[in-house]
């Protein structure tokens, strides 16, 4: 009885398996990029980079995160240094001033579409109730 149920067990895993790799692949090469822009968020910002992870695990689109530090004072820098060392899809980019063209020019060569990829941008400032809604929480 014991060797039947773990068949069944294994089998209900291949079929999650299979049926995951076959969302992957059929996806169409979409892929979501998340600007996230944050202040002093240190209590927040890990949270909001691990929702967006696990919705890209869970649904199998490819997701990319950059962080726009804007004026941050607080340790949200260090904990978004810390994911982009483990994690090649998340960037850090420090605004320096509140017109600083160097950070918008990395922010906007981030956004641009790849050739053959369906992208789609999404900008969040975190300092806003309204855009920190289309996150996937």
């Amino acid at each position: 009885m014991i060797p039947d149920l773990l068949w069944i067990v294994g089998f209900y895993a291949a079929a999650a398996v299979v049926a995951h790799w076959l969302i992957r692949r059929n996806s169409g090469g979409e892929r979501r990029h998340y600007v996230l822009v944050a202040g002093n968020h240190q209590l927040q910002i890990e949270w909001y980079i691990r929702s967006i992870q696990q919705f890209a695990r869970r649904s199998g689109t490819d997701v990319g995160i950059t962080v726009v530090l804007d004026q941050s004072s607080d340790e949200t820098g260090p904990i978004v240094e810390r994911f982009t060392r483990r994690d090649t899809n998340i960037e850090c980019v420090r605004k320096r001033t509140t017109e600083s063209t160097e950070a918008e020019a990395q922010i906007s060569e981030c956004a641009d579409n790849k050739p053959g990829r369906n992208e789609t941008v999404v900008w969040v400032e975190l300092g806003r109730t309204e855009d920190v809604g289309r996150l996937p929480l």
